[in-house]
């Protein structure tokens, strides 16, 4: 027998500890996990010295496809993901239309079919949508939906009383609400006390948007999800009291996971100084001890996902910021960076390689239904996989990046850890810096029945 790929030699992140051995590959599938003794194969790959992942699963995404493709689209967006070792985008639903209909979702599926390089799925909507709409939307493979609690994004930003109603809708449909947990009415009322100071620093998006708009919307999100049997997911968390709340609920055994990204554990609120516009997210980067608690979150289990948030705009709308900080737009292109610099923060032991793969791989594949086909080498499991250099230095620059923006807020950031190759369903997407994927081989993905 001649089997598509042997990965040889490989130290291979396995659910049950790390393994030197062989990865047998044949038709998209892992059909062999070996110490010894290879099949004969069409390509043997030897990957003595590095180590072998399954393929990272980026949960939070913007694409900005269909709507701003100046911005980003599914090509660009996904040839970043296969450079940064991510098999599996979702998508979330703020694009224009707003995935918040049948329509819209097939819209933006026929869009991503065409152009995606990696597989893929969406995050419907779930403001204030009539509930019809969510259920159509979850029949036709929504992995999860989510609402904002601030106002901005008119379909997507729910009232307390919708909160709750989609709650109970989304524990009988059995799919996740993930929130945007910053009080609405506190960040209004504080924007307005920066137009009356007359600040407009970079630091002042961080004085004007404290840790309490987002600690009170994580314990009341927490609260009305608990009169539920809803899973309630917080995204891009960053506060310390934060991580208390969803720790203490967790303890009470309620279903409540939490996420952050690289924006929070790398950067605090110095990086708008430093870096201005580019660092500005939402919520805002805060202080060290804040980026000390999400951190020991994420290694002791509190914090279940690690995503990257990649929300990219132009190189003109952000750098309006450099004169008016609120007159730039949050967020910023990562997608590509997030995993070698989380590599790095493994060589420098501040995250164990087999804890950064549950939070990066196999607990987003769980969460959005995508598990055992994803998340895990396992046998049977389709074959994404990500090879890494663990000593491979990288430095960053925009200019390099996949994106279409080459602006990232991680310009010059230096360390050691890189992907060398992507495999998505056992063809190579990525291998030693070049992109070797084509567009619409990305396959849509829903939750397994």
């Amino acid at each position: 027998m001649t089997v598509d790929i042997v990965i040889k030699n490989g130290l291979m992140v396995l659910p049950s500890g790390i393994t030197q051995g062989s990865l047998v590959i044949d038709d998209g599938k892992i059909i062999g996990i070996l110490k010894s003794s290879e099949p004969k194969a069409d390509r043997i790959i030897d990957a003595t010295g590095k180590v072998v992942l399954p393929g990272m699963i980026d949960m939070h995404v913007h694409l900005r496809d269909p709507g701003f493709p100046e911005r980003e689209d599914f090509e660009s967006g996904t040839r970043a993901a296969a450079a940064g070792g991510v098999t599996t985008v979702i998508d979330m639903p703020n694009t224009v239309p707003a995935t918040v209909t049948l329509e819209a979702f097939n819209q933006k599926k026929a869009i991503a079919d065409g152009k995606s390089l990696v597989d893929f799925g969406f995050i419907g909507g779930a403001g204030e949508v009539p509930q019809k709409d969510i259920i159509e939307l979850a029949q036709a493979g929504a992995t999860s939906f989510k609402s904002f609690l601030i106002a901005r994004f008119k379909e997507l930003a729910a009232s307390d009383y919708t909160l709750l109603k989609h709650m109970e809708l989304l524990a009988e449909l059995d799919r996740p609400l993930l929130v945007h947990a910053e009080n609405g009415d506190l960040v209004d009322k504080y924007m307005e006390e920066a137009v009356a100071s007359g600040r407009t620093d970079p630091l002042a998006h961080c004085d004007f948007r404290p840790d309490i708009a987002e600690i009170e919307a994580v314990m009341r999100c927490i609260t009305l999800a608990a009169e539920t049997d809803c899973h309630l997911h917080i995204c891009h968390m960053s506060a310390e009291g934060s991580v208390d709340i969803l720790e203490w609920a967790q303890s009470t055994g309620q279903l409540v996971t939490g996420e952050t990204s690289t924006n929070y554990l790398l950067f605090t609120r110095d990086a708008m100084v430093e870096r201005g516009p580019y660092a500005k997210v939402d919520p805002p980067l805060r202080s060290k001890d804040d980026q000390l608690r999400l951190w020991e979150g994420l290694n002791d289990g509190t914090i279940d996902v690690l995503a990257s948030d990649h929300a990219p705009y132009t190189k003109e709308e952000k750098e309006r910021g450099f004169d008016n900080i609120f007159d730039a737009p949050s967020g910023g292109v990562v997608i590509e960076t997030t995993l070698p610099l989380m590599l790095d923060a493994v060589n420098n032991d501040r995250i164990s390689l087999e804890r950064l793969v549950e939070v990066f791989s196999t607990n987003p594949a769980v969460m959005n239904g995508f598990y055992p086909m994803k998340g895990d080498l396992m046998l049977g499991s389709d074959a994404d996989v990500v090879i890494a250099d663990m000593d491979m230095p990288f430095h960053i620059k925009g200019e390099n990046l996949q994106t279409i923006q080459k602006i990232t807020p991680y310009e010059d950031m230096k360390g050691k850890g890189m992907p060398v190759m992507t495999l998505v369903r056992g063809k190579v997407v990525y291998e030693d810096g070049q992109v070797t994927g084509k567009p619409g081989y990305g396959v849509f993905q829903g939750p397994l029945e």
